[in-house]
């Protein structure tokens, strides 16, 4: 008996210990430093009717919990908006054109933080565009929002001290006037933008004159004022900023008319199939596969934004033959922008495309067929659409397919967007179909050209 006793009682320790190991193991896992720095997607929503116009970007993480509360935040912009419009419409105080217009800029991330701020533009009633700026700052840890009321240090009156260390940098910056501290406060107390980025706590100040946009604090501020988990897990090394670039102005104006009328006398049956809005890493290469196997060739209006989400995919374009045209930095209607941004929407456009593909482009399609309020030089044309589906969100790719086949005829310029993956499965049913009837498939300066 007493071997039989000796060896339970091995068993049973030998069990303790590995149960011990595996929970040692488990708790190790848990007590991570950090989740490690996101590779951040862009996701882009466009939404075109005739009351109004929609125009979403957001980032996506790898981080479910993050993206939810993304989502949450875009579905509640979408939806105000919505009621705002119908209300003003109701009472005829809405404008020809409503648009809501959301962009995003990742300001910083390391492996604790990852903060984003939102610019909001809805233009509904009759003035000037309403402009919100919303800054998020979440958790990797727990891939929650973090509010400002768990931000700070608990019963700290933090508003007062945030206004004191605000005072001190602009001072510092010779910045300071002696009405500013006021100000300070109600900007504080009604509208508190603040980040959590690698220079510590950064202070946004939207809209208000005689401030800078941005206040960097200094460590003194994050020591006092942070909670002791957040003020550590700044110490963290680890910056992103992405940065539009600058660019030259360029651009003319081509009508549908001056390129039939072109088209007209080569007595050729062509057509130039065009697409808005990406680059999509999987769309976009799924539509190349089509336009291959056919031997097809086309143009992509590329947003410029998304371009630098996606620059192997916007060279893969240029490389198998494409044409690329500018579709602005992140797709406004240009209509409500002054001057300089919709210079700057193009140009930072054609710069990032020269630099990915190693093409400048000649043509531009403006978003939601709009026409700039500028003079452009002629070295850019905007090109228009002669074929389009109406509601093609809702429709089946052989309806899409079904649609554009009726409307067809020599010198087309076919409209189609590669950003909802059943867009290749009508491209490719169109393409057969207009290559059995003898179309020949070109790009939008190869039809202009002729």
């Amino acid at each position: 008996m007493k071997p039989i006793i000796i060896y339970m009682a091995l068993l049973s320790l030998l069990l303790m210990t590995g149960c011990s190991f595996i929970a040692n193991a488990n708790g190790d896992s848990q007590k991570s430093t950090g989740e490690p720095i996101y590779d951040v997607k862009i996701q882009t929503e466009i939404i075109e009717y005739e009351e109004y116009h929609i125009t979403i970007h957001y980032p996506d993480t790898p981080n479910n919990q993050i993206n939810q509360a993304i989502i949450d935040y875009v579905n509640q912009k979408k939806a105000a908006f919505k009621k705002e419009s119908y209300e003003a419409l109701q009472k005829n105080e809405g404008k020809s054109s409503l648009e809501l217009h959301i962009d995003y800029e990742v300001l910083h991330q390391d492996r604790r933080f990852f903060v984003v701020q939102f610019e909001e533009t809805t233009d509904v009633v009759p003035g000037e565009p309403v402009v919100k700026k919303t800054i998020v700052n979440f958790d990797k840890e727990n891939g929650k929002r973090i509010e400002l009321n768990e931000l700070f240090k608990q019963d700290l009156p933090y508003v007062d001290r945030l206004v004191e260390f605000t005072v001190e940098a602009l001072k510092a910056d010779e910045n300071y006037s002696a009405d500013m501290e006021d100000a300070l406060k109600t900007i504080f107390n009604n509208n508190l933008h603040i980040a959590l980025t690698g220079q510590g706590i950064v202070v946004y100040i939207n809209g208000v004159s005689d401030f800078p946009n941005k206040i960097v604090l200094n460590e003194k501020a994050v020591d006092e004022l942070l909670r002791p988990e957040y003020a550590k897990a700044l110490e963290l090394p680890g910056k992103i900023n992405k940065e539009k670039p600058t660019y030259k102005e360029e651009d003319s104006t081509f009508t549908a008319e001056d390129y039939r009328s072109k088209h007209g006398s080569s007595g050729m049956k062509e057509v130039a199939l065009t697409f808005d809005d990406g680059p999509h890493p999987e769309v976009t290469t799924n539509i190349l596969e089509a336009l291959n196997e056919y031997e097809a060739k086309a143009t992509f209006f590329m947003i410029g934004k998304r371009i630098s989400y996606y620059p192997e995919v916007a060279r893969q374009v240029a490389e198998a033959g494409h044409e690329i045209g500018n579709h602005t930095w992140d797709h406004p209607r240009l209509s409500r922008l002054p001057q300089k941004e919709v210079t700057q929407q193009i140009d930072a456009t054609q710069q990032i495309i020269k630099q990915v593909t190693g093409q400048k482009p000649d043509v531009i399609r403006l978003p939601f067929g709009d026409r700039p309020p500028v003079t452009y030089k002629k070295e850019i044309s905007a090109v228009p659409w002669t074929v389009e589906v109406k509601d093609w969100q809702k429709l089946e790719n052989s309806q899409v397919a079904e649609n554009v086949l009726s409307q067809v005829e020599d010198g087309s310029i076919i409209l189609l967007h590669d950003l909802q993956p059943s867009m290749a499965e009508a491209v490719e049913l169109i393409v057969k179909s207009l290559k059995q009837e003898g179309y020949t498939f070109v790009t939008v300066s190869e039809l202009n050209a002729e």
